[in-house]
């Protein structure tokens, strides 16, 4: 079994975080398995609260026609553990990730529309009395296939400046073609259009894989409130997917949606040898209303490439924290990196998060039976990421979801961490 993660500085490895961060090194004052936190063989689509007092997740009980969905809370106060029933035969399957409000009183999600094909609604979970709302119920349970009156409401994101939620409405036509728009809702409110996409985005849709699912996910909106970005899939000639992301005006209607990277862009710091390209998996807004996104390529083997981008919408640019374009073959994927005592591999991580500030980057690897969290500058400075802290454990974790907390609080990598900074 995997040693407990409870994670301390290994002057070893403090030659490679020469790279200075403006902002300190974020290093970890305490770590342990979320499984081992919450006492659950399993703890899927975890979610820590903004203000961290709970952890909320997914689970089922019963079997069969008397499964049903629960939302889980860990309170961190007093060490309890709550799960309360969805409503029964309202809900079908699982969600593909929890939403928290940014005061922590409820919980956003949906049924999966894309991999499991449920006709999805958007519900809000409320903390207090343990109570269930659908607050886009269309009257369909199931799938979304030949329903005529399937909404398909999706990909809730909560806006931090009204309180409202934003999310995606598809409504199927037939011949592969959909109605698409931007609606937002309120608990106790009906649905209203933001902005109709059907033209603008010419049936480009935001499409995801939950087991590939990073950082705050494929659509999020603004700190101000004033636009959501979304990684959204077209196809090209030959039918591939070719995802990119998008910027769209929220308060503008007549604003055309802004194309920030293309796929193409996403295959800028990859090399080309491993031959798979880099897909977009999920994105965050920082606190000063820039952009990360994450591109994966994986093979499945052990040469992984993780790049994350920094992107200016303002500006029109995007930068990546670390650039593995130059690097010839898998031999020097293995190879030292400059200015580091560490292999380039080191720096493309399983996973990453901002910081709970949203001011850098926080990327978590395990290689070789060695754990480190790297700190990265945002905006990139063309540095290497610094070595905060290193543990002698693995835990070979396939948990690709993170969440943070304004106590320094944060879940990624099926771990639960302290940070501070140094």
């Amino acid at each position: 079994a995997a040693a407990e993660a409870t994670a301390t500085e290994e002057p070893a490895e403090e030659a490679a975080a020469e790279a200075s961060t403006a902002g300190g090194v974020v290093v970890v004052e305490s770590g342990r398995r979320l499984t081992d936190v919450v006492n659950e063989s399993d703890v899927p689509f975890a979610a820590i609260s903004p203000d961290g007092s709970f952890i909320a997740w997914f689970a089922q009980t019963g079997r069969r026609a008397d499964r049903t969905g629960q939302i889980c809370l860990f309170t961190f106060a007093n060490a309890d553990k709550t799960c309360h029933d969805m409503p029964t035969g309202e809900f079908r399957d699982w969600p593909y990730q929890l939403q928290w409000s940014p005061d922590s009183t409820m919980i956003a999600f949906t049924e999966n529309p894309v991999q499991l094909g449920n006709d999805s609604d958007v519900w809000v979970f409320t903390v207090a009395d343990g109570s269930y709302q659908n607050l886009t119920d269309d009257g369909v349970t199931g799938s979304w296939r030949g329903q005529a009156d399937a909404l398909i409401d999706y990909l809730p994101a909560w806006n931090a400046a009204d309180g409202s939620i934003v999310f995606w409405r598809v409504v199927p036509l037939g011949s592969l073609q959909f109605e698409i728009g931007l609606y937002k809702v309120t608990p106790g409110s009906e649905a209203e259009l933001v902005r109709d996409l059907t033209a603008d985005l010419g049936q480009q849709l935001p499409i995801f894989q939950q087991e590939s699912f990073y950082m705050d996910g494929f659509s999020a909106v603004s700190p101000d409130g004033s636009s959501l970005a979304a990684i959204v899939t077209g196809f090209d000639q030959f039918g591939a997917q070719q995802p990119g992301l998008w910027q769209i005006d929220l308060a503008d209607s007549a604003a055309a949606p802004a194309q920030l990277m293309t796929f193409a862009d996403y295959q800028t710091a990859v090399p080309t040898w491993p031959g798979v390209p880099a897909s977009p998996v999920g994105l965050s807004w920082t606190a000063n209303g820039a952009l990360v996104t994450v591109g994966f390529s994986n093979l499945g083997n052990s040469t992984p490439f993780m790049v994350f981008y920094y992107v200016d919408p303002a500006a029109g640019t995007f930068t990546p924290v670390v650039d593995f374009s130059g690097i010839e073959d898998a031999s020097a994927y293995f190879a030292t990196a400059p200015d580091s005592n560490l292999p380039w591999r080191a720096y493309s991580p399983w996973s990453g998060s901002l910081s709970p500030a949203g001011d850098q980057l926080l990327m978590v690897n395990d290689l070789g039976g060695t754990m480190g969290l790297f700190t990265a500058n945002l905006p990139p400075t063309g540095e290497l990421p610094a070595v905060g802290t290193a543990a002698d454990a693995s835990i070979a974790s396939t948990v690709t979801r993170s969440s943070r907390a304004v106590t320094g609080k944060m879940l990624i990598y099926g771990l639960l961490l302290t940070v501070g900074t140094e």
